[in-house]
């Protein structure tokens, strides 16, 4: 659980009590299941409360791999639906690594043997070939060869360690099996040699053969019959690769096989109906790179069946599907050109468009001229810059509205919004125009329609919106505002032309809005500055009468002192001893009580502190005798 929330309390603090609160698992639009998260809230005693929220999978995962934890980190990975069966095989191969550079060679292959069928071979071969792990490296070849991904070159160098460790029983039933499996790998060659002059006839003799033999025999001679018969060749490699190839029910009559297996591309795989062990489709690929279509068409039904396709492949579909898209595009094919619109935008939304590569299904695109797929990636990538100007060359109310929310999240990019709106509404006010111009019935006919009105109403919403948002955020200056409005640029400050008739040229050439769009805006700025002038204004004066009182009691010290008043006369006689003493010696008296009493809160405000202090520190200290004597030494106790 450390893993997960960790968090430490100040001392003296515990916990009183806990709420926790966890969100449910949501899909994702490619369909993958993304975990819920939790959270708890902790009431400690000393009156804080602290939030503590769960971690991200990945961040766990990458927090027990850097102490070393795989096994911890595996299990984790396996209990998130949402993690990536590709990663998960990557911690069994870091987790074999990270033991074979302990020296524990056993623990590593057991984890290697997880790594069968991702990870290449030879890479665990060649580290297993000293004398004391041959019987580690014969485990793995057997594991090999018990999920048949072994080769003759597996199986020899299987028999060879079984003869170094002195067990000749089995090395000579592997020396068996492979003279069984080579002898029929050449009689079925043979036989599909003799009749490579009769295509239709081989490709019905492979069909009576077994899985093994009919994947070696199409590996070896697929490009000849996928010249000779592309369909029915694909309809038996399909069945091999989603594993339905079953050779009693395609040899039920040696005329119909090849009919019978072209009818395998036309419909959905259940795993019931599997009856042998399903293919890699990279084995077959290279025998359709003349029939492009074709190979198209196959890497599309394994993907819809959930076959594996490594990333080269997964990108040759999505170039294929584009290059289909383009020639439909051509064809003025509407149905094909949505079909495979489609599929390209599949591709690069499922769950496995990761193995593809972002740039590299970007160059495809970009290739293609699919502009649908560059915004996905552009987006995915968040390339900022790129996204706006694309979104600009659009400019339809979807891409609006989009520039409007990537300016709520990034206020920064409002200026350039701000700048492509108003270009956008300056073009669509000149096409207004100029078709008003050239033609009246065509005026007559926009007018009675409606849709360039209200398109450019539209736009202008936009805009207002946007200067909405700019007064909200306040991080444009109104000036800069003002000059992006009026078609001077975005810039932070006024490029200098250089003359009067460039100037006077770019001022004709000026993209601007009506000024009814910012009338809102400027007001609401006008009712602020007035707002703010006259509260500058109120102090100004203010200051101003403070400062001519200070002048008169200047001037008036100053007059006093230079010239005195005369003093009246003094009579003696007048004066009353006894009162004078009275009232001296009473206002003695109260100056002394003021005193005394002021001293006294004094001395009171000062020990409710000292106690506050106290009682503090004996709340929150684990040794309170110690506490008990520091505040005796200081004299505070007695």
């Amino acid at each position: 659980k450390l893993v997960a929330f960790h968090v430490l309390l100040s001392p003296g603090h515990k916990t009183l009590q806990v709420a926790g609160v966890t969100t449910p698992p949501t899909r994702l639009q490619d369909g993958s299941i993304k975990n819920g998260r939790s959270s708890a809230v902790v009431m400690t005693s000393g009156g804080a409360i602290v939030t503590i929220t769960e971690k991200m999978t990945t961040e766990k995962v990458g927090l027990l791999v850097q102490k070393n934890l795989y096994s911890a980190a595996i299990s984790m990975a396996y209990a998130d639906p949402s993690y990536q069966p590709a990663e998960i095989t990557s911690l069994y191969r870091r987790h074999a690594e990270h033991l074979y550079r302990k020296g524990d060679f056993s623990g590593a292959i057991d984890q290697y043997i997880y790594t069968i069928g991702s990870l290449e071979s030879s890479h665990v071969i060649f580290r297993y070939l000293d004398a004391p792990k041959i019987p580690m490296l014969a485990k793995y070849l057997e594991e090999l060869r018990s999920r048949n991904l072994a080769t003759s070159v597996h199986n020899e160098l299987l028999r060879t360690c079984y003869l170094k460790l002195n067990d000749n029983e089995a090395a000579e039933k592997i020396a068996a099996s492979s003279a069984k499996s080579g002898a029929n790998a050449a009689n079925s060659a043979s036989i599909i040699a003799t009749l490579t002059h009769n295509p239709k006839e081989a490709l019905a003799t492979i069909c009576t053969f077994v899985a093994p033999q009919a994947a070696e025999a199409l590996v070896a001679h697929g490009a000849a019959l996928a010249r000779a018969l592309p369909r029915e060749t694909a309809g038996v490699v399909v069945s091999l690769c989603l594993g339905t190839y079953s050779p009693s029910a395609l040899a039920e009559a040696a005329t119909k096989a090849s009919n019978e297996a072209s009818k395998m591309l036309e419909y959905a795989i259940r795993d019931e109906e599997k009856k042998c062990r399903p293919y890699p489709i990279h084995l077959f690929a290279s025998a359709f790179m003349e029939n492009p279509k074709m190979l198209r068409l196959i890497l599309a039904h394994c993907n819809r069946n959930k076959c594996h396709l490594p990333p080269n492949l997964r990108r040759t579909l999505l170039e294929l599907t584009l290059a289909e898209w383009n020639t439909a595009k051509r064809n003025s094919d509407t149905e094909a050109e949505k079909l495979r619109r489609k599929e390209a935008i599949t591709a690069l939304t499922d769950a496995h468009c990761h193995e593809i590569g972002d740039y590299d299904a970007l160059v495809i695109v970009q290739m293609a001229g699919f502009s649908e797929g560059e915004l996905l990636l552009y987006e995915r990538l968040q390339m900022v810059p790129v996204l706006l100007s694309r979104y600009a060359q659009d400019g339809g109310d979807r891409a609006r509205r989009q520039m409007l929310a990537m300016c709520r999240n990034d206020p920064e990019i409002l200026a350039d919004v701000l700048g492509h709106f108003v270009a956008i509404a300056a073009q669509k006010v000149n096409h207004e125009r100029e078709g008003a111009t050239s033609s009246s019935s065509s005026k007559e006919v926009e007018k009675g329609d409606g849709s360039v009105a209200s398109e450019e109403e539209e736009i202008l919403d936009d805009i207002r919106e946007a200067l909405a948002m700019a007064k909200l955020q306040g991080v444009l200056p109104p000036v800069r505002i003002a000059r992006i409005l009026a078609g001077e640029g975005v810039g932070q400050f006024k490029s200098n032309g250089n003359g009067l008739r460039k100037s006077k040229k770019r001022s004709s050439n000026k993209r601007t809005v009506p000024l009814a769009v910012a009338l809102d805006y400027v007001g609401d700025i006008l009712d602020e500055s007035r707002g703010e002038i006259s509260r500058l204004r109120a102090e100004v004066e203010e200051y101003n009468e403070l400062c001519n009182s200070m002048e008169a009691e200047v001037e008036a010290l100053l007059s006093g002192r230079d010239e005195p008043e005369p003093l009246k006369p003094f009579d003696v006689g007048s004066l009353d001893i006894d009162e004078i003493y009275s009232r001296l010696r009473s206002s003695m008296e109260e100056k002394v009580t003021a005193v005394a009493a002021a001293a006294e809160q004094q001395q009171n405000s000062r020990t409710m502190q000292v106690r506050e202090a106290f009682w503090r520190e004996m709340n929150q200290s684990e040794d309170r005798f110690e506490t008990i004597t520091r505040f005796l030494a200081k004299g505070i106790i007695q």
